[in-house]
């Protein structure tokens, strides 16, 4: 079990986790002006989580990451597949 201080600082982590997603879906958001822009966004917010995960972990570590989240699209539907004919479930 958890002592208060590591749960109070796994709380602050993800208040800034949340904070920083609400932050930059809002500014990529506010750069869609078309549904042709939608996808260019996206690449550039691929390029640009890439290319900060190249910085802060290397190519090996990145490439894991990145074929982590490949892995989780598969995952995703399984579990969709689930509850099909249910409300769809948030995950992150």
């Amino acid at each position: 079990m958890l002592d208060q201080d590591q749960m109070d600082k796994a709380k602050k982590e993800l208040e800034k986790l949340s904070s920083v997603m609400q932050k930059v879906e809002k500014a990529a958001r506010e750069e869609v002006h078309s549904p042709e822009e939608f996808l260019q966004v996206c690449g550039a917010m691929l390029a640009v989580t890439r290319n900060m995960y190249m910085e802060a972990l290397g190519p090996i570590d990145s490439s894991r990451i990145f074929q982590a989240v490949a892995d989780s699209f598969g995952v995703q539907e399984e579990v969709l597949e689930v509850f099909r004919n249910d409300e769809k479930p948030t995950i992150h």
